[in-house]
């Protein structure tokens, strides 16, 4: 395997599909790589222990956790912890979506980048996130690349990776397994508890990934 000691910068959630990436890009050769973890007011705040535990298992070159707080907007029971989170039985995903999230989320890790002279960004929407969340569609990263190469503050070619995008979260788990990702110190669940409460959209969707691998999934539920 060739070493690429190019720095690149992963958006790592602490949930299952961000920490498979960080395992695919350490397989790929990437020697380089500095993690980030948002904080923007989450219910579930839990994954952001998460985050710097996985990245320092990965052996990345640095963790940090950007601040941002999304709670403000309101609206939302990602954000708002005093409105219910539907359950997926509900089919109401719809409801955790906070408004511009993802394009906020790599803005704001592309000024950090930008600082320390890296251009090259990491994160993790997989095929099933096309539905609910309009921000994790390719179209979308394409042309926010070109918005945050055309907004730097000097010349810079801005290069936003999704990998996983047009990958099921089932295939994803398959190649996490293959690699071996610690999938017991990720985190899922909206709900943010542990155990994990086993009905929100988020859990519903890990738990069917491993069923579709026929494996078990590592993390303990309450339903």
């Amino acid at each position: 395997m060739t070493v690429n000691p190019t720095p690149v910068a992963l958006l790592l959630s602490g949930g299952m599909d961000s920490t498979t990436l960080l395992w695919w890009m350490k397989a790929q050769g990437m020697d380089n790589i500095h993690t980030l973890a948002i904080d923007y007011g989450q219910r579930h705040r839990i994954e952001l222990m998460c985050s710097e535990k996985l990245s320092q298992l990965a052996g990345a070159r640095s963790h940090r956790v950007l601040r941002f707080d999304l709670g403000q907007i309101g609206g939302n029971p990602l954000t708002d912890p005093g409105q219910r989170l539907p359950a997926a039985t509900e089919k109401k995903q719809i409801t955790t979506v906070v408004p511009y999230r993802n394009m906020l989320f790599v803005t704001l890790a592309s000024a950090w980048a930008e600082i320390q002279g890296i251009s090259n960004l990491y994160l993790s929407p997989v095929r099933d996130d096309f539905d609910a969340y309009r921000d994790c569609r390719r179209v979308f990263y394409d042309a926010l690349e070109k918005a945050l190469s055309l907004g730097a503050s000097r010349e810079t070619q801005v290069s936003v990776h999704t990998p996983f995008i047009d990958k099921w979260k089932h295939e994803v788990v398959r190649i996490g397994l293959s690699l071996k990702v610690p999938y017991a110190d990720t985190h899922t669940c909206y709900q943010g508890t542990r155990p994990a409460c086993g009905k929100c959209d988020a859990c519903a969707e890990r738990i069917s990934a491993f069923e579709f691998n026929e494996k078990s999934d590592p993390l303990a539920y309450l339903k």
